[in-house]
């Protein structure tokens, strides 16, 4: 069954209701962002959700120190890199930290889909000048034909276009955020709706 992500939690409420609802992940973003929470608001999010479901910690272009500080704290069980991070930075990375590591590729051609990674797991999103993640908006599924290895797909998700998606790329997760909100806040039903889809793939 494919894994879903649902990222940009902000408050201790979004976290009850992934508790209930059950996706495979919670993501909290560290970079500059409408949905950007600090380490505080992290570790009390982390604290009301539970251990079943790991936190993914987005980062944009980050000083590593800070990020292991952040992995120190477990506030967070996996790490997402979704700027500039080249295999040399994802290396450093990974022999300081032991957790996971997503690294986000922001789609404009094949070339960006076969270009390889030091991470555990790439996440395919949307590309947009300037905007490193959460445009909302789709992409074009076709180029992830050329993908090798399991991977998230983000970028405009939501519960009316999730079925198509997963038939037709077939990805190992799905990674939504505006995709479950109403007027920028997590809104349970929508995040039901995506649930239910899930599990009747």
């Amino acid at each position: 069954m494919v894994k879903v992500k649902i990222c940009g939690l902000k408050r201790v409420e979004d976290a009850e209701m992934l508790n209930e609802l059950r996706p495979d992940f919670a993501g909290f973003i560290f970079a500059p962002s409408k949905r950007q929470i600090s380490l505080e608001q992290a570790l009390q999010i982390r604290e009301a959700l539970i251990d079943a479901i790991p936190a993914v910690g987005v980062f944009v272009n980050e000083p590593i120190e800070n990020i292991v500080a952040i992995v120190e704290s477990r506030a967070i069980q996996v790490v997402q890199l979704h700027g500039d991070e080249d295999n040399t930075y994802i290396e450093e990375l990974g022999k300081r930290i032991t957790l996971p590591i997503i690294k986000a590729v922001a789609v404009k051609d094949t070339a960006d889909v076969k270009k390889e990674y030091a991470a555990d797991i790439l996440l395919y999103d949307t590309y947009q000048s300037g905007v490193a993640g959460g445009t909302g908006k789709t992409f074009n599924w076709d180029l992830l034909k050329e993908a090798t290895h399991p991977f998230f797909l983000a970028g405009g998700l939501h519960a009316g276009n999730l079925e198509s998606a997963i038939q037709k790329v077939k990805p190992y997760a799905v990674d939504i955020s505006s995709g479950v909100e109403t007027d920028g806040v997590k809104d349970f039903e929508k995040i039901r709706a995506v649930m239910k889809i899930i599990g009747g793939q």
